[in-house]
């Protein structure tokens, strides 16, 4: 009987053939990674962006539906509709509980303004983090328009206002990771006060 010559082959790895392997491994890994903090990056900034612009509609909504209404007097009481007017602030009154037939409570005494802290305040309370800009134009009876006035409106002149212009401009939280600047989202638009200037009509 011939004997069988077997040879086994089972030598493994070298150091070097491991060394490269897991080199390979690394780089992969490490792309892998770099493409996961981009994408988690570009998500997170735009989901920033998202919050500032629900942030300017819900506020500009806001301020477009109490401001159109100012001087709502359903009983014919007459009171200052618009007791402040500054190229940054705005207050209006309207007598929506008509049972006490004042403009008194916090629903129909409204002041709008920025903080120092960059937030928008409706009658001191916080409505909007992170206000970028928020300017306030005029329109008066006979046209003029004081966009923005360099000083507060007088009596006789906020009496003739028919028409608020709103701008509002609210950042992002965080910088951009690239350009280390905020984004910012904005809005602009005019409020035709329904209920004054009826004594305007012929």
């Amino acid at each position: 009987m011939i004997p069988l010559c077997v040879h086994k082959t089972n030598r493994g790895f070298t150091l070097i053939e491991l060394l490269v392997a897991m080199a390979l491994g690394l780089v992969v890994l490490g792309a892998i990674l770099t493409v996961f903090v981009s994408q988690n990056q570009t998500n997170a900034a735009q989901q920033e962006i998202a919050y500032a612009q629900q942030n300017v509609r819900a506020a500009m909504d806001l301020m477009v539906r109490e401001i159109r209404n100012a001087g709502y007097d359903p009983l014919g009481n007459g009171f200052e509709v618009i007791p402040l007017a500054t190229a940054v602030s705005i207050q209006i009154r309207s007598d929506i509980d008509v049972q006490d037939g004042t403009p008194d409570d916090a629903n129909e005494d409204v002041t709008y303004g920025v903080n120092a802290s960059d937030q928008l305040e409706r009658n001191g309370t916080r409505i909007v983090d992170f206000v970028d800009n928020l300017e306030f134009g005029y329109v008066l009876e006979d046209g003029t328009m004081l966009d923005p006035p360099g000083a507060p409106l007088t009596a006789t002149q906020r009496d003739d206002i028919r028409a608020v212009i709103i701008r509002l401009a609210v950042r992002t939280e965080n910088p951009a990771p690239d350009t280390r600047e905020f984004r910012v989202r904005s809005m602009e638009t005019g409020v035709r006060i329904r209920n004054l200037g009826f004594q305007d009509i012929p």
